[in-house]
């Protein structure tokens, strides 16, 4: 930035006694968007001679006729402009203004308008932005062409080339940092120079920014094309870094619950700390002097003065006791009949002096000794579990074995026992299902050697211990007898019955052994809605003998036979007389049967002269439904005698005709 007024009477003298050169170190534009950036105002000077009419801006006080054009960047909110007029070809002047605009089309006015001046004149703009840029025009009142200087009264504005210095970053010990030129409002092709007296520049001092590793001042000179130039400097200083020491870690075991945590110390308070590793593992506290860890690595810790930002690092390695002792609980195990005890099998575990051992137990486990040895004898089911632990670093490892009891013993079993019928004198015992114990089953008959199978035939008559052994090995006996049986006895308690054609009748056998040992029971004809039935019924067509035969669970048989006889008298009654006078007695002339008929499948009724009267087909006997009251065709027949045909079918297959007179009475 520059400071104009505290150079006015310098500036004034100058250039009365040796003025720049006009149009220095630009010449002003004919237009807005080519108008040239100045980095100073003040003793500039020009004149309108070349200029033509490029447009009145929508902003400006009067009509342009020949304007120039330059730009500023405002350095102040305030900026006072005299412009001292000269040469004037008509005598009418020029007319200015300041003008804010973003694409030369729309113009805002940040000053008041010189109008017609052919002497002096002062352009005052008001509310400008620092850093913004403005354009003043110039312009020949009525096409006037004049000579002009400007004098700046009040008010600052900026170089295109105004320059700050940045630090990037702190210069610590045994480091470097970065210097940068920021230039405000620059333009292209900028030339940069650095130089100290008493720094140290490592990088090429042309370029816009430069490393040092030296406290000192440095300077930088930027200037652009136009010779515009600005120069400052900036004072660095060199900052101690942190001191770090790491206390001695301990070594990661049981004992410390597997955890510990790390110490460094810092000669700077307060200081910050940011610990990391690639090969371990930090729980927490990373961004303390005391984090928390859990694994082995080497651990980085940095350190930062929080005052001056430098930082010192330094590691430090972390070891782990990796004996971890071995539990080996074993396979698991049943207790059983063979087996009340068993001794457990931790033989597979770390042994030595410096492991020790505890079984415990889940209830309702047992331990009857020896907890403390690697086979310790157990009398119950249960979970037991072993824990190992090694003394030098407190690990410790379990193993847990499950003990079953198997109190699956033999304790019974379903037999068929075929007792020797009457007359035999074999039988058999078949085993059909064991009670408890554990499949597979073998079995000894009177102490003889186990076998598989669950039979055995042709027992003599005697007595006979069962022995029942289990996979396990458990046993379970038993006694059972063979026998001579009492002789199985059948009977209808007779010979025959008789019954009629159509009757059902009930056949019942009596036997001397209870339901409950009948095995299996034949009827001939055969009776296929039982298999153990002593009864039956029966609707006999004709003349028949009913033959059973039984057999008993023991394989006993007997037979009994019945003979039926069957009446095949045909019980079917036609009356010969009826009287159809309403009395209610003998009204209808109808068939009466017995049983033993299916229907009656045709009946016929004529007068004497062969005319059908009445007829009916298909229907049951007894039914007044189908009995003729007498009418033909609804009209009352006189007395006479009628001739009547029936076809009847009865359930032994036969069809009979029945005919014959009967007498209409009145």
């Amino acid at each position: 930035m520059r400071t104009i007024l505290s150079y006015i009477i310098l500036s004034l003298s100058m250039y009365i006694a040796s003025a720049q050169p006009c149009d220095f170190p630009l010449p002003p534009s004919n237009t807005c968007d080519e108008a040239p950036l100045l980095c100073d105002l003040d003793a500039y000077c020009s004149n309108n001679s070349a200029a033509t009419n490029s447009g009145t801006p929508n902003a400006f006080c009067g009509q342009v006729e020949n304007n120039n054009w330059v730009r500023f960047i405002a350095g102040s909110e305030e900026f006072v402009l005299e412009i001292t007029v000269s040469n004037c070809n008509q005598g009418s002047g020029i007319q200015a203004q300041i003008f804010s605009t973003a694409d030369c089309n729309f113009f805002t006015s940040v000053s008041n308008c010189v109008d017609g001046v052919n002497t002096s004149g002062t352009v005052n703009a008001v509310n400008l932005t620092i850093g913004n840029i403005y354009y003043l025009m110039i312009d020949g009142k009525n096409g006037d062409v004049c000579d002009y200087t400007f004098h700046v009264i009040s008010g600052t504005i900026l170089s295109p080339t105004d320059v700050s210095i940045e630090q990037e970053n702190v210069l610590c010990e045994n480091s470097t940092s970065n210097l940068k030129a920021n230039v405000i409002g620059a333009s292209d092709n900028l030339s940069f120079e650095w130089s100290s007296t008493n720094g140290n520049i490592l990088t090429d001092n042309s370029n816009s920014s430069i490393e040092i590793d030296a406290s000192g001042t440095y300077w930088v000179k930027v200037q652009d094309i136009n010779g515009c130039s600005d120069s400052t400097s900036i004072e660095v200083e060199l900052n101690a870094v942190p001191t770090i020491s790491i206390a001695t870690p301990d070594t990661i075991n049981c004992l410390s619950n597997m955890t510990i945590r790390l110490q460094a110390n810092s000669d700077i308070a307060p200081a910050s700390f940011a610990w990391s590793t690639n090969d371990g593992n930090i729980i927490s506290d990373a961004n303390t002097a005391m984090p928390l860890i859990d694994a082995p690595g080497l651990y980085q810790v940095t350190v930062t003065d929080p005052s001056s930002t430098c930082t010192s690092t330094s590691s430090i390695p972390v070891f782990r006791d990796i004996q971890t002792p071995i539990s080996i609980a074993g396979s698991d195990g049943e207790l059983n009949c063979l087996n009340p005890s068993l001794s457990l099998d931790g033989s597979g575990s770390s042994t030595g002096h410096n492991f020790v051992y505890l079984w415990t137990s889940s209830p309702p486990g047992n331990i009857i000794s020896g907890a403390n040895t690697l086979m310790p004898l157990i009398e119950q089911p249960g979970i037991y579990t072993l824990q190992v632990t090694n003394l030098v670093n407190d690990c410790v490892d379990t193993d847990v074995v499950n003990i079953s009891l198997n109190d699956a013993v033999p304790s019974g079993a379903l037999f068929t026992l075929k007792q020797a019928c009457y007359g035999e004198q074999t039988g058999s015992i078949q085993i059909n299902s064991v009670e408890g114990g554990s499949p597979p089953f073998q079995y000894s008959f009177n102490g003889n050697s186990f076998q598989s199978s669950a039979a055995k035939n042709d027992l003599a008559k005697g007595d006979y211990i069962i022995t029942i052994k289990d996979a396990t090995g458990c046993e379970w006996d038993t006694t059972l007898s063979i026998v001579e049986l009492e002789p199985l006895l059948l009977d209808f308690g007779k010979e025959s019955l008789s019954i009629f054609l159509g009757d059902e009748i009930h056949l019942n056998a009596q036997t001397n052994i209870p339901f409950q040992q009948i095995d299996h029971a034949s009827w001939q004809p055969p009776y296929p809605d039982c298999t153990d039935c002593l009864s039956r019924q029966a609707i006999p067509l004709q003349t028949s003998t009913y033959q059973l035969s039984l057999k008993d669970i023991n394989g006993c048989t007997a037979n009994a036979e019945i003979i039926v006889f069957v009446d095949k008298k045909r019980n079917v009654y036609i009356p010969n007389a009826f009287s159809p006078n309403g009395d209610g007695a003998n009204d209808l002339f109808s068939i009466n049967a017995g049983k033993g008929i299916v229907q009656i499948k045709h009946f016929k009724i004529f007068d004497r002269w062969g005319g059908l009267v009445y007829e009916a087909k298909d229907f049951q006997p007894n039914d007044a439904t189908y009995g003729w009251d007498g009418r033909k065709q609804g009209k009352l027949l006189g007395k006479a005698t009628y001739t009547y045909f029936a076809e009847i079918e009865f359930i032994d297959n036969e069809v009979i005709l029945y005919h014959g007179s009967v007498h209409l009475l009145r």
